[in-house]
């Protein structure tokens, strides 16, 4: 039976979350490693089975985001992405995003072992934590806690093709189909001065037209300029 302190607790959890859980024993389970569990007699379920379906659910909403994401990128450019994605560090740091350590029901020698902050433990409880929501709330639920918390995470670790300047593709073939180049214009700002999400519109021609979004001026740009490049792709093809 969870105590009205440690229910208190999963409140604030879920705060952090962004979730509320129809079935607060899923979370709790989430939340316990199994060094508690074992200290508690196997008188509690820990999270490894729900670590075991979480992986499944990760793998599957951040396929699905990179596919999306550009267009342009081939298999085993989004594999490669996906499997930098899904590794420990990734998870271990989407897992401090919401504090996570902090409400870890652990046994006595994991707490005193720095079991809180630890890579290894964090990604397996953040993969729990999100098998959770799932179970409780089904997919569609669980890509919109994954994608109002987690995006911005995942969008500066997957920055696709890295190397590639979209925006010098973009004018060399713009320049040659149509005989002029994009214009970028930043048509919003939003956020505190130290954490700024920029909107940029890109135009082209009158024709065409993209708005990209990110963290900089130049990584909003080349966003927009991406997205063209995967809309003219589709009107060759």
């Amino acid at each position: 039976m969870i105590t009205a302190e440690r229910m208190a607790l999963l409140a604030l959890f879920q705060a952090h979350l962004g979730y509320a859980f129809q079935n607060v024993a899923l979370l709790e389970q989430a939340l316990t490693h199994r060094s508690y569990a074992h200290e508690m007699a196997g008188n509690q379920a820990d999270y490894e089975r729900l670590e075991f379906l979480g992986d499944a659910v990760l793998g599957l909403m951040i396929s699905a985001y990179l596919y999306t994401a550009d267009p342009l990128a081939r298999e085993g450019q989004l594999s490669q992405l996906r499997a930098g994605l899904v590794q420990q560090q990734t998870l271990a740091s989407l897992a401090r995003q919401i504090d996570l350590g902090r409400f870890l029901l652990l046994g006595r020698g994991e707490h005193q072992h720095g079991g809180r902050d630890k890579d290894s433990l964090l990604a397996a409880a953040f993969e729990a934590v999100v098998a959770a929501v799932y179970v409780d709330g089904g997919l569609l639920r669980t890509q919109e806690v994954f994608v109002r918390r987690f995006m911005p995470v995942i969008e500066q670790c997957a920055t696709v093709r890295p190397d590639r300047d979209y925006k010098g593709v973009l004018q060399t073939q713009t320049l040659s189909a149509f005989g002029c180049t994009p214009t970028y214009q930043v048509v919003r700002e939003e956020g505190p001065a130290h954490q700024k999400t920029f909107y940029v519109q890109l135009t082209l021609n009158h024709e065409y037209g993209c708005v990209g979004i990110g963290r900089s001026k130049k990584a909003a740009e080349q966003q927009a300029a991406k997205q063209l490049l995967a809309l003219l792709e589709q009107t060759r093809t």
